[in-house]
């Protein structure tokens, strides 16, 4: 609409604009956040026919969570709708055994895992277990079996998940190849004197070593001091992988804040030179990795290098690059 008015004798017209419907204005609402499907995943632990599920699903959104989980155990059994249900097969086989998830706004992942059970040779049989730990690549997995009364350990074998396998030892001691977080089923049968065996088989999750490299741009001496620390992973460590090779902190969320190691035996490192730092993920109880170990560097030669480190550990906040901070400082 037009509108006069008198400003110091002069006749003024003004155009009022008002939005249809009344209201004299208008407001564009922001558009909604997309919603991203939560990723379903889970770990497995078998002894004989009896399994152990636990998911280890995350979603991404911030304020959504996973919750609904639905797990077909590839049995004809009915689903179980818990988080870490246990399950007892019938008969000995292979399973494909899947979870759904579920977030807050409705959207689902699903998962598909191949799992192998075998029935146990009662009476006087052997009970094979094991436990295992892993640092980056490199897994130790020691032999845990019992054996009933009459029953008399003859041999043992390990298999694992990715091609290679391994006779009699314990600790097995293996480091795989993957380049990626990577999922593998380890597998371990023992057999006793009367022939009778028994199988245990859990999911083991490995990731490489998160690096960062640093240029010396000159003749130095170097130090690695832990800043702080906020992880419980047994052997987080810090290695100097080039061009000498040092373990510099062997157990990192464990060891002392404001400890300080010299590199090279503090020796002179050449202008020039770049150390390759690699900062590896150990094993943290019954939880697995759930995204590659990372770090995030700051700094620079004439102030130091601070290298902030997230293990791959899941939970609320996670990634939160708290794991372990490392100021790696260099002194002409």
């Amino acid at each position: 609409m037009t509108s006069h008015f008198l400003r110091r004798g002069v006749l003024v017209s003004s155009l009022f604009l008002s939005a249809c419907g009344g209201g004299g204005g208008y407001s564009t609402a922001p558009p909604a956040p997309v919603n991203t499907a939560p990723t379903s995943n889970f770990a497995f632990s078998c002894a004989d026919l009896v399994c152990t599920f636990t998911s280890t699903s995350t979603d991404q959104d911030v304020g959504d969570a996973v919750a609904t989980y639905s797990w077909a155990f590839g049995d004809g059994s009915p689903a179980a709708n818990t988080a870490t249900p246990s399950h007892a097969f019938a008969v000995g086989g292979t399973y494909a055994v899947t979870l759904t998830v579920g977030d807050r706004s409705g959207a689902t992942g699903q998962v598909s895992r191949q799992v192998m059970v075998t029935p146990p040779a009662l009476p006087a049989a052997p009970h094979a277990s094991f436990t295992a730990a892993c640092t980056s690549l490199d897994c130790t997995f020691t032999d845990t079996s019992s054996y009933d009364s009459g029953s008399v350990f003859q041999s043992r074998s390990w298999n694992f998940g990715d091609g290679a396998s391994l006779p009699t030892t314990t600790p097995a001691i293996h480091r795989y190849a993957a380049g990626s977080v990577t999922t593998y089923p380890v597998t371990l049968t023992v057999a006793d004197a009367n022939g009778k065996t028994s199988t245990s088989v859990q999911s083991i999750v490995v990731a490489p070593s998160a690096t960062a490299n640093l240029t010396l741009l000159q003749a130095s001496r170097v130090t690695a001091t832990i800043v702080s620390s906020s992880c419980g992973a047994a052997n987080d460590q810090v290695v100097i992988t080039a061009p000498i090779r040092q373990t510099v902190f062997a157990n990192g969320c464990f060891d002392p804040i404001a400890m300080t190691v010299s590199l090279n035996g503090n020796n002179v490192f050449a202008a020039g030179t770049v150390l390759q730092v690699d900062v590896l993920s150990g094993t943290l109880g019954s939880s697995i990795l759930i995204s590659p170990p990372t770090i995030r560097l700051t700094g620079n030669f004439a102030n130091g290098w601070t290298l902030t480190f997230d293990d791959g550990y899941g939970g609320p906040g996670e990634p939160d690059f708290n794991d372990l901070v490392i100021l790696i400082k260099a002194t002409p």
